[in-house]
């Protein structure tokens, strides 16, 4: 009998352990339309409480500081803002010699003022030969240290902003050096970079002191044109030849999903848009498969601390025809799609004390009187402590305290993912 007790004791202490362990990554998207109010919309229709959003946008004119401000005010300061600028058409070489100084300086200034938390994202995938600033590392390595230290100048540092190196899993540098968006491409796999002398994400690696986070695209495309094979994440970010989470692992950064996401139309047998379109219409569990392939992919891969769905429909419900079939949108208003596993993710990965993105910011997530805030780490247990004093001994306030939800995590996790490993 006691045995059993001790059993039921151990049982239970282990499974709280595991929980309180728990070092979540965060997920959430980018907005359909690149707004807020499609944020709010979401936030309000499935009552979320969303950590994290993201947004693409060329930081110049007065609508853009704007909504920056916004973000703050209608967002409120408690999310994570996942943001990617691109220096227009400009080459590495021009952002060194300050051709998008004023952009730069102008956002990073718009950071500090509203006290965001930014994953900053800018001259992404530039192993790839479609961008200006790609196919040239040591060009490359000179304009991301001079924008880092135009952050620096604004006296922005990791309390603020992480500096996120984001590749595609794919190395298509440009022949020849001379990107453009109809370049022909190197397939530059590991095993053919000498042979053909071209670079790889690697070579672009600025120096530990100049990033924060080593970030990753990746899609699953469907038919059309294209047909690509279905994949699920580890077949796409781990293919034969590129290996690419095990290299950005060498790094020994924290990993961060830039852009995910997936077609819902697969079918065997040549490419038909009557069919495709029968399959968007009718078979959302293809999508849905592939959202809880990606739910157990980021669950047992503790490296990655974040990452971002790419709700966003370009083929606008398979009205245009895309290379692809890029119908991305889990959560669609326009098209009134929802695949309803995109919550498991979200569920999987929501905020706890231990969520490692916000440790590297050196902060954590409150809940105060129903209301959440980014408090300084060290100064967190004081102010929940005070303010827990404060409504036990002021009638009016009292039982309005609300400590942060931590998710729950059931004792076998620790033996399927390695995230939840229990710590001695």
């Amino acid at each position: 009998m006691k045995t059993k007790i001790l059993i039921g004791i151990f049982l239970v202490f282990g499974i709280s352990l595991v929980g309180s362990q728990s070092q979540a990554y965060l997920f959430w998207m980018k907005s359909r339309d690149n707004s807020i109010n499609n944020i709010q919309s979401i936030e309000k229709e499935y009552k979320l409480d969303i950590p994290m959003v993201s947004f693409i946008f060329d930081p110049r004119g007065p609508q853009v500081e704007q909504l920056m401000s916004w973000l703050s005010s209608k967002l409120w300061e408690d999310k994570i803002y996942h943001i990617s600028i691109s220096p227009n058409s400009f080459t590495a070489k021009e952002v060194y010699e300050w051709k998008f100084d004023t952009q730069y300086t102008q956002f990073f200034k718009d950071v500090k003022k509203y006290n965001l938390r930014v994953v900053f994202r800018t001259m992404h995938e530039m192993n790839w030969g479609r961008y200006p600033r790609s196919s040239n590392p040591y060009r490359f390595k000179k304009a991301w240290i001079h924008v880092r230290q135009i952050s620096r100048k604004v006296w922005l540092d990791q309390s603020n902003i992480l500096f996120d190196m984001s590749v595609n899993a794919r190395d298509l540098p440009a022949k020849w050096g001379k990107p453009a968006q109809t370049a022909v491409f190197i397939q530059c796999q590991q095993n053919l970079k000498d042979k053909l002398k071209c670079p790889t994400f690697e070579d672009y690696y600025p120096g530990d002191n100049y990033v924060d986070l080593m970030g990753v695209t990746f899609y699953n495309r469907g038919k059309w044109n294209s047909n690509r094979r279905r994949g699920t994440p580890d077949q796409i970010v781990n293919a034969a030849g590129r290996k690419t989470l095990d290299r950005l692992k060498i790094f020994s950064k924290p990993i961060f999903v830039d852009e995910v996401g997936t077609t819902a139309v697969n079918y065997t047998g040549a490419y038909n848009f009557d069919k495709s379109l029968a399959v968007y219409e009718n078979n959302s569990w293809l999508k849905n498969q592939r959202l809880l392939q990606l739910k157990d992919f980021l669950l047992r891969e503790p490296r990655i601390v974040g990452a971002i769905y790419f709700n966003v429909d370009l083929t606008n419900g398979l009205k245009n025809r895309t290379l692809g079939e890029l119908d991305r949108s889990v959560i669609d208003f326009t098209s009134n799609k929802f695949y309803d596993k995109i919550l498991d993710i979200y569920n999987a990965g929501k905020p706890n004390q231990f969520t490692v993105l916000y440790s590297l910011f050196n902060i954590q997530r409150v809940t105060l009187n129903d209301k959440t805030f980014f408090v300084k780490s060290s100064y967190a247990k004081p102010v929940k402590d005070l303010y827990s004093f404060t409504t036990t001994y002021v009638s009016w306030l009292a039982g309005q305290l609300n400590f942060l939800d931590e998710t729950k995590r059931s004792w076998s996790l620790s033996k399927k993912y390695k995230r939840f490993g229990v710590v001695y």
